[in-house]
């Protein structure tokens, strides 16, 4: 520990703050999310828990079997592909928008970037939950578990990391919404960090 940092402690236990609210306050990697991010992770956590559950159902109706047997590879090879093709997607074109016009109230201006924020990040769950959702109905065509073990395993990272408002995420689509040189406010305003 730093002395430096050791002297911002007790100062903060003097003029009763705590050390890990002047941390906070003093770097801004640790700077609050905004208030929307939040809101958007509760909806994508809300978005992507019927998948496993889906897939937990789908158990009771091949338990008679299993796993089943080794399905033909083109069982296997559909949502592999499908993954491939929505991760293309998301990452060549999932983060694309309007570039934002100049001036308005910043509040309205970050609440626009949020919506259009939204608007792409649907897009991109479909496009991963596809993947998903096609193998159900193979996996009853082969009667095999597998299909649908495979379309869980990768739709799940896949959403997480293409639709969750990760600072990654909010730093590609804020630099589509700011190509204009306008600014989006869609990793918070300067006034919320401190």
């Amino acid at each position: 520990m730093s002395i430096r940092w050791r002297y911002v402690q007790i100062w903060a236990q003097r003029t009763d703050l705590s050390a890990a609210t002047v941390g906070a306050v003093s770097t801004p990697v640790n700077a609050p999310r905004p208030p929307a991010a939040e809101s958007v992770s509760i909806t994508m956590i809300t978005l992507v828990l019927p998948v496993p559950a889906i897939a937990g159902a789908l158990w009771f109706a091949f338990a008679d079997i299993g796993l089943g047997h080794r399905p033909e590879t083109w069982s296997l090879l559909v949502p592999v592909v499908l993954a491939a093709a929505a991760y293309a997607y998301c990452e060549v074109a999932g983060f694309r928008a309007q570039p934002l016009p100049y001036g308005g109230d910043p509040a309205e201006v970050e609440n626009r970037s949020w919506q259009a924020f939204n608007r792409a990040g649907f897009v991109r769950f479909v496009l991963c939950e596809a993947v998903f959702m096609v193998t159900i109905p193979i996996a009853f065509v082969v009667d095999s578990y597998w299909p649908i073990l495979v379309g869980a395993l990768l739709a799940v990272p896949l959403i997480a990391w293409e639709c969750w408002p990760s600072l990654r995420n909010r730093r590609r689509f804020a630099a589509s919404l700011e190509a204009g040189g306008a600014p989006s406010y869609l990793l918070g305003r300067t006034q919320d960090r401190l």
